[in-house]
């Protein structure tokens, strides 16, 4: 289960990384390649802990559906953040 970012290490406004926009972004570096909907809370806990995030999806719009290579979803995050967006990856699954 996720903590609130009052309870550990990843608050928000910790640190001038967390504050960055997209517009200061000089480069993505892809931290996982997942399948629905393990995008989608991946997405949301990133943003949580005040990461910026990029999705990329292979969408066909006329499929109304996707499955197997055209399913898998890229998420990104600012280099600067790529070690605490892992570190969060890594403590999610081992809660698994």
């Amino acid at each position: 289960m996720m903590d609130s970012p009052d309870s550990n290490s990843h608050e928000k406004g910790l640190g001038p990384l967390q504050r960055l926009s997209d517009k200061q972004v000089n480069s993505w570096i892809t931290i996982s390649k997942v399948y629905p909907p393990d995008d989608i809370v991946i997405e949301s806990m990133l943003k949580f802990y005040g990461i910026p995030v990029r999705i990329s999806r292979r969408e066909i719009p006329q499929f109304p559906f996707t499955t197997g290579p055209l399913a898998e979803v890229i998420i990104a995050v600012p280099e600067e953040m790529v070690d605490e967006a892992r570190d969060l990856l890594e403590s999610e699954n081992a809660g698994k």
